[in-house]
Protein backbone atom coordinates (compact mmCIF):
# COMPACT_ATOMS: atom_id res chain seq x y z
CA UNK A 1 0.00 0.00 0.00
CA UNK A 2 2.96 2.50 0.91
CA UNK A 3 4.67 2.19 -2.35
CA UNK A 4 1.36 2.22 -4.33
CA UNK A 5 1.30 5.54 -2.68
CA UNK A 6 4.21 7.25 -2.57
CA UNK A 7 5.85 6.12 -5.95
CA UNK A 8 2.85 8.41 -7.74
CA UNK A 9 3.44 11.22 -4.88
CA UNK A 10 6.44 11.45 -5.74
CA UNK A 11 6.21 11.29 -9.36
CA UNK A 12 3.21 14.11 -8.91
CA UNK A 13 6.37 16.55 -6.71
CA UNK A 14 8.91 16.12 -9.72
CA UNK A 15 6.61 16.81 -12.53
CA UNK A 16 5.59 20.42 -10.50
CA UNK A 17 8.96 20.43 -9.87
CA UNK A 18 10.13 20.06 -13.51
CA UNK A 19 6.92 22.47 -14.29
CA UNK A 20 7.65 25.45 -11.92
CA UNK A 21 11.46 24.93 -13.19
CA UNK A 22 10.11 25.54 -16.80
CA UNK A 23 10.38 29.40 -16.53
CA UNK A 24 7.77 29.81 -19.27
CA UNK A 25 5.45 32.11 -20.02
CA UNK A 26 2.36 29.48 -20.48
CA UNK A 27 1.26 26.27 -19.11
CA UNK A 28 2.85 23.22 -20.35
CA UNK A 29 1.24 20.85 -23.00
CA UNK A 30 -0.63 17.74 -21.71
CA UNK A 31 1.67 16.15 -23.59
CA UNK A 32 4.74 17.86 -22.31
CA UNK A 33 3.34 16.81 -18.49
CA UNK A 34 2.67 13.55 -19.56
CA UNK A 35 6.09 12.89 -20.84
CA UNK A 36 7.49 14.61 -17.77
CA UNK A 37 5.91 12.25 -15.87
CA UNK A 38 6.71 9.12 -17.22
CA UNK A 39 10.44 10.18 -17.20
CA UNK A 40 10.22 11.14 -13.66
CA UNK A 41 8.85 8.09 -12.81
CA UNK A 42 11.11 5.94 -14.91
CA UNK A 43 13.97 7.96 -13.00
CA UNK A 44 12.12 6.47 -9.63
CA UNK A 45 11.71 3.03 -10.42
CA UNK A 46 15.82 2.93 -11.27
CA UNK A 47 16.70 4.25 -8.55
CA UNK A 48 14.74 1.82 -6.52
CA UNK A 49 16.28 -1.17 -8.27
CA UNK A 50 19.05 -3.64 -7.07
CA UNK A 51 22.34 -2.28 -8.14
CA UNK A 52 22.80 -5.04 -10.64
CA UNK A 53 19.65 -3.63 -12.58
CA UNK A 54 20.07 -0.81 -12.87
CA UNK A 55 19.72 1.56 -16.34
CA UNK A 56 23.48 2.11 -16.13
CA UNK A 57 24.76 -1.95 -16.36
CA UNK A 58 21.15 -2.93 -18.39
CA UNK A 59 21.58 -1.30 -22.03
CA UNK A 60 17.84 -2.10 -23.05
CA UNK A 61 17.08 -0.24 -19.82
CA UNK A 62 19.15 1.99 -20.57
CA UNK A 63 17.75 2.72 -24.26
CA UNK A 64 14.59 3.17 -22.79
CA UNK A 65 15.33 5.80 -20.50
CA UNK A 66 16.94 7.46 -23.07
CA UNK A 67 14.01 7.07 -24.88
CA UNK A 68 11.98 9.07 -22.21
CA UNK A 69 13.83 11.98 -21.61
CA UNK A 70 14.29 12.41 -25.78
CA UNK A 71 10.77 12.45 -25.51
CA UNK A 72 10.25 14.56 -22.55
CA UNK A 73 13.10 17.18 -24.55
CA UNK A 74 10.97 17.49 -27.77
CA UNK A 75 7.60 17.51 -26.25
CA UNK A 76 8.61 20.46 -23.58
CA UNK A 77 10.71 22.20 -25.99
CA UNK A 78 14.09 21.48 -24.31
Amino acid sequence: MTTRFVIPVIAALACTIFIAACDSKSAPSKACVEAARLYAEALDVDRTVPGDEKAEKVTLKKEALAGLEERKIKECGE
